[in-house]
């Protein structure tokens, strides 16, 4: 299972996904993490200053961050899909850790971006990569950014 947190796609960490998956003869499963809050508190990429510009209030942000996460999950699955490998995608917002725990039970193996923390899901830091690693039960790859 790969772990994405909130809008931002770590192609290191599908790459990473897909080789683990040929590898073992897996599947993929991906849950995106997406926080309601993240705007109202500074939370901005530098790319998306254009498209912010234009919007009018947190829904539109909302919405926004929506549309942004369903063309990654669609990137992702096709970036998967053309190496006949089986994949499934769940988004949840403002999920706790604990949720995140449960999600990853059925899993075998847990794939994390090195740089998860630098994308604060809700504007701050209660979904950590530490906390993660310290609460999921199945062995976890923290894939690093080359």
């Amino acid at each position: 299972m790969i772990i994405l947190n909130g809008i931002h796609l770590p192609y290191h960490v599908i790459h990473y996904a897909i080789t683990k998956a040929k590898e073992n003869t897996a599947n993929i499963s991906a849950l995106f993490l997406s926080g309601k809050s993240d705007h109202s508190r500074g939370y901005f990429f530098p790319s998306d200053l254009t498209s912010v510009e234009s919007l009018s209030s947190d829904k539109d942000v909302e919405g926004e961050d929506n549309r942004i996460i369903q063309d990654n999950m669609l990137l992702i699955k096709q970036m998967i899909e053309l190496e006949d490998i089986s994949y499934t995608s769940s988004v949840k917002t403002n999920i706790s850790i604990d949720e995140i725990v449960e999600s990853t039970a059925s899993a075998d193996l847990v794939i994390l971006d090195e740089d998860f923390d630098n994308y604060p899901i809700m504007g701050d830091n209660k979904i950590s990569l530490k906390k993660l690693k310290q609460k999921i039960i199945k062995p976890v790859d923290v894939v690093p950014n080359k």
